[in-house]
């Protein structure tokens, strides 16, 4: 089996304008969709480490959560990460469990699973294996390809220039 990682920034790069992010991973996921590729699986994920949500963190999960869609929920991992460096355990599983009772829930409602990477190899392999076979069109291939809609008529493309249009007021 062939595996393909790619590792796109975050909505909240420092070096590039969430727009700028949101676009380049449109053309990548327009460019595979319409090359007949399906992806198997899109991991997310959260440093453990982080005890609260801020703004663009919550305003991020949005714009993933437009890309994704209800349909490809199923093959979305939430992974939490850096267990290993956890300090306080209680305080851990508490941010899992909001994690779990908010943020994340419209997608775990939608078919997403959380996993936990432990840092080892093992724990890798085991959250690519739980993708399963097969692959999903993500509800932004759909609609920029299948729909041929602007990426601004998007779902994510809308919900980034809402954020904006707050941010201006």
């Amino acid at each position: 089996r062939e595996y393909v990682f790619v590792d796109t920034p975050g909505f909240n790069d420092p070096d590039r304008s969430a727009r700028d992010v949101l676009q380049m991973i449109a053309d990548w996921l327009e460019r595979k969709y319409r090359g007949g590729a399906l992806l198997t699986g899109v991991i997310y994920t959260h440093r453990i480490a982080n005890h609260q949500m801020d703004r663009l963190m919550c305003k991020s999960l949005d714009i993933f959560c437009c890309i994704c869609g209800d349909k490809a929920a199923g093959r979305v991992r939430l992974v939490s990460t850096m267990w290993d460096q956890v300090k306080d355990p209680s305080a851990a599983e508490t941010m899992v469990s909001r994690l779990e009772g908010n943020f994340w829930k419209p997608l775990l409602d939608a078919g997403a699973r959380h996993m936990r990477f432990e840092n080892s190899k093992q724990s890798a392999w085991d959250i690519v294996k739980d993708l399963g076979a097969g692959g999903e069109a993500l509800l932004l291939q759909q609609e920029l390809v299948d729909a041929e809609r602007t990426l601004y008529e998007t779902f994510a493309g809308r919900t980034l220039y809402l954020q904006l249009q707050q941010l201006l007021q």
